[in-house]
């Protein structure tokens, strides 16, 4: 029988993912004063009903990048904080491009999920968009998480480092089909593109942290027919510090391929990393 609600999991003690009908993964941490959702899905429900279901408490909400599977329900919240060099994107995310989304991903899913593009909630209401930087850290009382700036798949990607459980949250900044030729999804990727240099510094950055963490959830665990809630490889930064530092050295260069969102690029890869770029992003 088709699912016909998100699938919910609690992945630690008051931390659960929601996994939009294979669109995208989202986080909710909850705290003794606050609790926090980390991205906003494509909006296929009601999501601020969902978030009273399991907690009761305040809720900050924060969105690790601008584009429309992260940033598709954001307009069913008074307020959102991501970075400002990710806010030009938000422009693209409409009726439109989330419907487009929802369709192109449920395609991939083999008739597990019982919505279709039609089901996209219409966006309405005013939403404030506020700065989120690294340094930056939301307190929820008894549980600090802490702000990184990770760029890459898109300029102004964040993650989150839960230091209480030992948990990051990455988004797409770095996982193991990292796409960096989207630009500003859905507006003729005429959006300015992270570089592969930025990618380096974002996986370094993250490998870096690994004292402080113990497992790295993406946003999109549970992508498409995949029900799993299992974070990512171990070994995966590592094998995408070694990736880019070949593509940048030219020793290794990726063929050709087609992307649904982004068109024609290239796609190079590693052990448990692949890259799908545009070639003016070597640098």
């Amino acid at each position: 029988m088709p699912i016909k609600t998100p699938i919910i999991t609690e992945i630690a003690y008051q931390t659960w993912c929601i996994n939009e009908f294979g669109m995208d993964a989202m986080f909710l941490l909850e705290g003794t004063e606050k609790a926090l959702l980390i991205d906003c899905g494509t909006g296929l429900f009601h999501l601020p009903a969902l978030v009273r279901s399991l907690t009761g408490k305040p809720l900050v909400v924060a969105l690790t990048h601008g584009h429309v599977d992260h940033a598709g329900g954001a307009f069913q919240f008074p307020q959102v904080y991501l970075h400002p060099d990710d806010v030009p994107m938000l422009d693209t995310v409409t009726d439109v491009s989330r419907r487009g989304y929802a369709a192109a991903l449920l395609a991939q899913c083999d008739g597990l999920f019982a919505v279709t593009e039609a089901d996209v909630l219409p966006r309405s209401g005013h939403t404030e968009y506020l700065p989120l930087r690294e340094g930056d850290t939301i307190q929820l009382g008894d549980r600090e998480v802490a702000v990184y700036e990770t760029p890459g798949h898109t300029p102004g990607g964040l993650s989150f480092l839960d230091r209480r459980e030992r948990i990051i949250f990455t988004g797409d900044a770095c996982n193991m089909n990292t796409l960096m030729a989207l630009g500003g999804m859905g507006s003729g990727n005429d959006r300015p593109k992270a570089s592969i240099s930025d990618l380096l510094a974002t996986a370094r950055k993250i490998e870096a942290l690994h004292p402080h963490y113990d497992r790295n959830y993406n946003g999109h665990i549970g992508y498409a027919a995949m029900v799993d809630a299992r974070p990512m490889l171990e070994g995966l930064t590592r094998d995408a510090i070694r990736l880019c530092e070949d593509l940048l050295s030219g020793a290794v260069v990726g063929q050709e391929v087609q992307n649904p969102f982004s068109g024609t690029c290239l796609l190079a890869r590693n052990n448990t990393m692949q890259i799908q770029y545009s070639p003016e992003q070597v640098r």
